[in-house]
């Protein structure tokens, strides 16, 4: 399990607006500018209308200062309870543009911690019905995002994002694609394919993260196999194509990159975790369980 030693350090960002009908504020010059609140009328029309639960959002960062005051623009627009931005390892001004939002909640982590490790911290400080997960680099309008937030408050504990038609056959897929559709097909459903936690945007119920564990969630497909084993209700929501977003770094292009063999690592670890949970209710032994493996793997 991925583990880390960083403090994070939280700060909430407690900006009062002015009473007044037009409320100052400092850009990167230090030129004071006037932004006069718009009239009542001309709010943007709310996408969560009706929305029975509260909602949590969880942003998962590091160095995303052009991307993050886009996306937070856009997650505004879902009028949640909270917004969480987890910061590990910014070496960037990503703090101070994230800080242009009044309502963010901002954990701040000097080293880098990781993504999965940045939603568990956010998960664990969340109040909200209603988890929705995200990453800094990627600007994904409210549309879109509002069906994940809307499949959980309809009863769905895990909502997922659908890639499947975004991806080539089986035959001519990476491995970490690979990973993901055995692990499904591993636990009876799949039907899911490739839809994985370890992708965003995801969404979870507060049921969902009581089950599973705030902890497992620096796990991802650790926590999906934990929450299809204790009979949660997994389902794709939508789609979101993340690929043309995904920010290229050094640490996650190439074959066998670093990224990618965390992935994979991280899907071992699951298939551990299914092999125990079943050795423990059947009795079975660790070689006929390794024989349903090789059969689970051979039927792919």
């Amino acid at each position: 399990m991925k583990a880390t030693s960083t403090k994070a350090v939280i700060r909430l960002n407690q900006k009062r607006r002015s009473p007044a009908s037009t409320s100052i504020r400092r850009n990167a010059a230090g030129t004071a500018r006037s932004t006069s609140r718009k009239p009542a009328g001309r709010q943007p029309q709310r996408l969560l209308r009706g929305l029975r639960g509260s909602l949590s959002v969880i942003i998962s960062a590091r160095n995303e200062a052009r991307t993050l005051p886009p996306l937070l623009k856009q997650v505004m627009r879902l009028h949640p309870l909270e917004i969480i931005v987890v910061l590990n390892g910014c070496t960037d001004n990503s703090f101070q543009r994230t800080r242009l939002c009044p309502q963010a909640m901002i954990v701040h982590c000097p080293e880098t911690a990781g993504h999965d490790v940045g939603r568990a911290l956010g998960a664990k400080l969340s109040r909200g019905d209603i988890l929705l997960f995200l990453d800094g680099d990627m600007v994904i309008p409210a549309p879109l995002l509002a069906g994940f937030a809307s499949a959980v408050d309809g009863g769905v504990d895990v909502a997922l994002n659908d890639l499947d038609h975004l991806l080539p056959p089986f035959g001519l897929s990476d491995d970490v694609t690979r990973c993901k559709l055995y692990l499904n097909a591993v636990l009876g459903r799949s039907d899911l394919g490739v839809s994985s936690m370890t992708a965003v945007p995801h969404a979870l119920s507060r049921r969902a993260l009581e089950v599973i564990g705030y902890r497992e969630l620096m796990v991802p497909p650790k926590a999906q196999a934990i929450s299809l084993m204790k009979q949660l209700r997994v389902e794709k929501a939508g789609t979101v194509n993340v690929f043309k977003q995904n920010r290229l770094r050094q640490g996650n292009t190439g074959a066998g990159n670093r990224v990618e063999q965390l992935i994979a690592g991280d899907h071992a670890e699951a298939l551990l975790e299914v092999l125990a949970q079943r050795r423990m209710h059947s009795g079975e032994s660790l070689q006929e369980q390794r024989r349903q493996l090789a059969a689970w793997r051979n039927g792919i």
